[in-house]
């Protein structure tokens, strides 16, 4: 299960289920579909971390926030 979660509010705004044999790459991006993330920042895991991903969320206007890489 993948959650969008809002820090400022302190509730959840979004499930998104992910499919058997899979991960939460594929949920991500049908998640953020469900949200209106115009001027939001969307701090996502390392995990997330992919093209596809960051596409969405400028495409939705959104801020992205990743983790800093490690030498």
């Amino acid at each position: 299960m993948v959650s969008a979660w809002s820090g400022r509010n302190q509730l959840v705004l979004g499930q998104q289920k992910v499919a058997d044999k899979s991960n939460e790459i594929s949920a991500i991006p049908a998640l953020l579909s469900l949200l209106n993330i115009k001027g939001a920042v969307v701090s996502i895991d390392a995990m997330g971390t992919q093209k596809a991903i960051a596409e969405k969320i400028i495409e939705s206007q959104g801020i992205i926030s990743w983790p800093e890489a490690k030498p």
